[in-house]
């Protein structure tokens, strides 16, 4: 698997999470940055310079990093449509 289906990937779920207001603000303002990095690096995915590559690897590590103290509160999944 690629590093940039791994950190797509984890971008999701930072997003999912900062749309559950059972986790607490901190986590989600933080969440939201990782989104907002993320889809600042969207336009240069698959031709980035090297230094977008090495800020895309970053992320997926701060990322691998942050999450489970998140996941550690115990936040109660948003209700989608199929729930």
């Amino acid at each position: 698997m690629k590093s940039g289906m791994v950190v797509t990937d984890l971008a999701e779920i930072c997003k999912r999470l900062a749309e559950n207001s059972a986790v607490p603000h901190e986590l989600r303002e933080r969440e939201r940055k990782f989104v907002e990095e993320f889809n600042s690096l969207l336009p240069a995915r698959g031709k980035g310079t090297r230094s977008e590559h090495a800020a895309g690897e970053h992320l997926l590590i701060s990322i691998a990093r942050f999450l489970p103290r998140s996941l550690e509160v115990q936040a109660q999944p948003v209700r989608g449509p199929y729930s």
